[in-house]
């Protein structure tokens, strides 16, 4: 049993590789009757063999483990994109097995304060002659948006809006296209409509695209 004072000194990479090459790599077994500190100590043990490597091959600086961290965590989102798999989705389950293998209790440092929820910003220019321009920004940082736009009152044909509304739920998030759903049924304005009669707002729609642990199929 690996214990969690293993890493109470290590400040360096040079420290983590010192721990790693102390203990040899174990098998892991998601079921545990370990206590928590102990789990989480043992599968943080695991991690050094990818973090030291990495941390060794991309020249990170040695005692700056937060920004190694980072950089290995964005890298594997890379990673992710060009899988084709949903980052999301796999950030969901990795706090699942966290909270799994601790019992729910965290075991990092406290923070030092709450932090804040994170804030959206969404920027929209309107071309009355042309496309809308839309910047979006997390916390200060540009991201890329995807825009969905609801507007019965627009002018629309019936088959027209069909089009569109298939063309939204097939490739929006799980989140959104719930959110999508419940506008699309019976979306304000929706009387100016054209050629609509009394067909059902939401009848037959595309099923989202099939997945297997989180990649598209």
């Amino acid at each position: 049993m690996n214990s969690p004072d293993l890493f109470s000194t290590t400040r360096t990479i040079a420290d983590l590789a010192a721990v790693r090459d102390a203990h040899a790599p174990i098998a892991l077994d998601p079921a545990t009757d370990m206590a928590p500190d102990h789990t989480s100590a043992t599968r943080a043990l695991s991690a050094l063999w990818a973090l030291v490597p990495y941390a060794e091959r991309t020249g990170a600086t040695p005692n700056d483990l937060e920004s190694v961290l980072a950089d290995l965590t964005a890298d594997l989102r890379h990673l992710a994109d060009r899988l084709g798999t949903d980052w999301h989705e796999i950030t969901r389950r990795a706090d699942g097995y966290y909270g799994d293998e601790t019992g729910g209790t965290d075991q990092g440092p406290a923070p030092a304060r709450r932090p804040a929820a994170p804030e959206l910003e969404v920027i929209v220019v309107r071309d009355p002659d042309g496309p809308s321009v839309i910047e979006a920004f997390l916390d200060g940082v540009p991201v890329r948006p995807t825009e969905y736009v609801l507007d019965a009152g627009a002018g629309w044909h019936w088959e027209d809006w069909i089009e569109a509304r298939d063309a939204n739920l097939a490739t929006a998030s799980p989140a959104a296209r719930a959110a999508l759903l419940s506008h699309y049924d019976n979306p304000p304005g929706g009387q100016y409509v054209e050629d609509r009669d009394d067909a059902p707002w939401i009848d037959s729609v595309p099923a989202p695209a099939a997945t297997v642990d989180g990649a598209a199929q």
